[in-house]
């Protein structure tokens, strides 16, 4: 009888840990991101994606999709990018409209995010943190929240993932016209730079 009990607990904690656990973009899933692969067109991401729409942009070769979702438990945009029809990039965008608060509050933030991410990508992360403009690593110091506000410098670090193939990049930087806290998805296996791609254009 204790067998038996000890058996059922054991399965309930299994079937616990797997249905509430998040399914992370890894070579044990069959998706890049969430449920859509790198690759796939505007319209096939659009049949998948269940989030409200708020947005598409269209500029030159790029189209983004902009959705109003959740993501890491936290009220965010989600941007899906597209190039030549392409996807080849998603990213949360957390309070876009710089409501949080009080810089020291985004700092939690981040820390919060890299948490959860560590948790289920702990092996592939590049620890840096705190990067000044030139992407140099800098050490803590005094008045460092002052210089992230002004975007003197910004939070950063990365993961890479399934089999390569996914980079995921957290940031606390200048988006637009805030301080704000990203979480980037992004094709690995591109033989060129999306973002040196759309600085050119």
């Amino acid at each position: 009888m204790k067998k038996l009990v000890l058996s059922f607990l054991a399965l309930l904690l299994f079937i616990i840990s797997t249905t509430y656990a998040p399914a992370p973009a890894t070579a044990a899933t069959k998706y890049d991101f969430k449920n859509v692969n790198w690759g796939m067109t505007v319209n096939q991401v659009k049949k998948k994606e269940k989030s409200k729409i708020l947005e598409t942009v269209k500029s030159k070769d790029f189209t983004y999709v902009v959705y109003k979702t959740k993501g890491f438990r936290k009220n965010a945009n989600l941007y899906y990018l597209f190039y030549k029809n392409k996807l080849v990039r998603a990213m949360y965008v957390f309070d876009p409209n710089n409501t949080n608060g009080t810089t020291r509050d985004l700092i939690s933030e981040y820390f919060s995010l890299k948490r959860d991410l560590f948790d289920t990508y702990e092996g592939s992360i590049n620890n840096r943190d705190i990067l000044n403009r030139s992407g140099k690593r800098v050490t803590p110091y005094e008045g460092e929240e002052k210089d992230l506000a002004a975007g003197k410098i910004s939070y950063q670090c990365y993961w890479i993932v399934d089999k390569k193939k996914t980079h995921i990049s957290l940031s606390l930087s200048i988006f637009g016209s805030f301080l704000i806290n990203r979480v980037i998805y992004s094709d690995n296996s591109l033989d060129f730079d999306i973002d040196e791609l759309m600085d050119s254009m």
